[in-house]
C-alpha cells in the first residue's frame, strides 16, 4: 500500500511539474510575485498605480517618441506560457511604453506580445469618434511572439487503395504530401513501385 501511495505522489508531482510552463526571461518575475489583473486595473486603476502588471495581446499600433516608444495592444488571456491566446475572446486594450526605440517594422500590427511593467493612470484617446480609456503600463519590458508554423509532415496517399500500405498494388503509383511548416502549396511527387506489396 505504501508503495502504491508513493508511486501516485511521484505521478502526481510529475504531472505538475509537466503542466507547468514558465514565462520568457525578459518579463518573468519570482514565484509568487503580486502581479495586477488586467480587468482590476481596467475598472479602477487608480487604487492600482505603481503596481506590476503583466498582460499579453495583439499590437494595434505603434508609436516612437522621443525617448520611449508606446505601444497599444488588444488584451488577450494568456496560455501557461504566456502567449496569447488567440482563440480566446478579447476584452479589452491597454497602452505600455518601453524605454528605447522599437522598431515598427520588427513590432508591428498584429504580432503577439507579453509585457511586464507599472501600472500608471490610463490614458484617453479617440478610435474613430469613441473616446477610449487605455489601462497604461510604464518602464515595460515586451517579448514579442514568434508566430507559431505547424511542423512539417510527410503524407502518403495510394489513391484509390487508401492510405494503408498493405492496400498498395504493384506497380501503382503513390503521392507525396508535405503538409504543414512553411509550405503554402502541398506539392506532389509521383513515385513508381517497382517491387511487391510494401
Amino acid at each position: 500500500m505504501k508503495i502504491l501511495t508513493k508511486s501516485l505522489m511521484m505521478l502526481g508531482a510529475i504531472a505538475l511539474l509537466g503542466g507547468c510552463a514558465s514565462y520568457p526571461d525578459l518579463v518573468s518575475v519570482p514565484e509568487n510575485t503580486t502581479l495586477a489583473e488586467y480587468s482590476s486595473a481596467s475598472a479602477d486603476d487608480a487604487k492600482l498605480v505603481g503596481q506590476q502588471a503583466r498582460w499579453s495581446g495583439v499590437i494595434t499600433d505603434i508609436k516612437n517618441e522621443a525617448d520611449k516608444t508606446r505601444v497599444d495592444a488588444l488584451y488577450y488571456p494568456a496560455k501557461s506560457n504566456g502567449r496569447p491566446d488567440l482563440k480566446d475572446v478579447p476584452v479589452g486594450r491597454f497602452r505600455v511604453y518601453v524605454n528605447g526605440f522599437l522598431d515598427p517594422e520588427v513590432f508591428e500590427k498584429g504580432k503577439p506580445v507579453t509585457v511586464l511593467g507599472e501600472i500608471k493612470s490610463s490614458e484617453s484617446q479617440k478610435i474613430d469618434e469613441y473616446e477610449y480609456v487605455y489601462p497604461t503600463l510604464t518602464n515595460a519590458k515586451i517579448h514579442l511572439w514568434k508566430s507559431s508554423v505547424a511542423p512539417s509532415r510527410v503524407k502518403f496517399h495510394y489513391g484509390s487503395y487508401g492510405y494503408n500500405p498493405r492496400w498498395y498494388r504493384p506497380g501503382g503509383t503513390r503521392n507525396l504530401y508535405i503538409i504543414g511548416g512553411n509550405n503554402k502549396i502541398k506539392p506532389t511527387g509521383v513515385v513508381k513501385s517497382k517491387g511487391k506489396k510494401q
